[in-house]
């Protein structure tokens, strides 16, 4: 299942990116009430997100000091990014022996404070976190009058190979 769920984050992820390709910059960079003030800056936050927890997995430094690092690169870098990352997350999941799902990885997080979770729920969160900020971009799109792609689970588990 944690592959599937892997594969779905990067399915969805696509799908987000495909859409925000296009548009304009002063939608995407168009103030909104949401915690990370934009699409863009939205979509940033996800992809610095996931860099900290490969970071974690692999016991380096991330060098983040913010969740939101200020101001976001273009569209296109952050999609690659969090393009690459993704297919990095499915292929490390996949080298993960039921052993290696269940390891404690410990960490700081950004704002300070101890913690550990294993590998798996690790994973999880990345996708969970992305799922979540999604829901932001979808919702700032609708404001806006712009529809996307349908990107639940269910949608992707249905799908046509």
């Amino acid at each position: 299942m944690l592959q599937t769920y892997l594969a779905y984050g990067q399915w969805a992820n696509r799908i987000v990116m495909n859409r925000l390709s296009d548009l304009p910059d002063a939608l995407l960079d168009a103030p909104q009430p949401v915690v990370f003030g934009s699409i863009r800056r939205t979509y940033h936050h996800m992809l610095v997100i996931a860099q900290v927890w490969q970071a974690h997995l692999l016991g380096r430094a991330h060098g983040h000091t913010s969740r939101d690092p200020g101001h976001p690169p273009p569209m296109a870098r952050i999609g690659a990014e969090l393009a690459a990352l993704d297919a990095w997350f499915l292929d490390y999941g996949a080298e993960l022996d039921a052993d290696a799902r269940a390891q404690m990885v410990p960490f700081t997080f950004i704002g300070g404070g101890d913690g550990a979770m294993t590998r798996e729920a690790i994973l999880m969160h990345v996708v969970n976190h992305a799922t979540y900020h999604r829901g932001h971009i979808v919702a700032m799109l609708n404001g806006a009058g712009i529809s996307m792609a349908n990107s639940d689970m269910p949608v992707f588990l249905t799908a046509p190979a």
